[in-house]
């Protein structure tokens, strides 16, 4: 069985009710970063048995970024040539319910940076550039919206109830 969750719980309230009162209150950075740690810990209580079902859609979310990249670029670009390659591995890697969760983040992060390069590669003609960064644009709203939901518990958003629930998403 996984304590996980109450671990975490322990550790804020450990964190809270042990080393609080131990902080000097005259160092203002000590004083600021503790409450922020404990809340992170309690956070994360909340979100992680989620993670891996977020490291799955985001990975999702880059393949119909990239997928939309390269249909917005001309096949004889050499621009694209990394991008095919990671599509491929990624898609695989979506696709397989025994893919790990550190392999879908990895996945993400080197599709999402392989998508970068293509916005960003000069080589490409003004008009190619412009329509491929609006589409990225576009297609990042979804992941936006859900990294939003996701993080709302912080109390950052004007307007929370507006959200959608991370369950819509995942």
């Amino acid at each position: 069985m996984d304590h996980s969750r109450n671990t975490l719980g322990a550790l804020r309230k450990s964190l809270l009710d042990s080393v609080a009162p131990a902080v000097d209150r005259a160092d203002p950075l000590a004083s600021e970063q503790l409450p922020l740690v404990a809340d992170y810990l309690g956070f994360l209580r909340t979100r992680i048995y989620r993670i891996h079902e977020r490291s799955r859609f985001e990975l999702g979310e880059y393949l119909r970024m990239a997928d939309g990249v390269l249909a917005r670029v001309p096949r004889s670009s050499p621009a694209i040539g990394d991008l095919t390659k990671h599509i491929d591995t990624a898609r695989t890697a979506h696709e397989s319910a025994s893919t790990g969760t550190a392999e879908l983040i990895e996945l993400g992060a080197t599709l999402a940076t392989a998508v970068s390069t293509v916005v960003q590669d000069e080589s490409l003609p003004d008009e190619v550039r412009l329509v491929v960064g609006k589409w990225v644009t576009e297609a990042s709203r979804d992941l936006l919206a859900f990294e939003r939901s996701w993080y709302a518990p912080f109390g950052f958003e004007a307007a929370p109830e507006e959200l959608r629930s991370i369950d819509e998403f995942l």
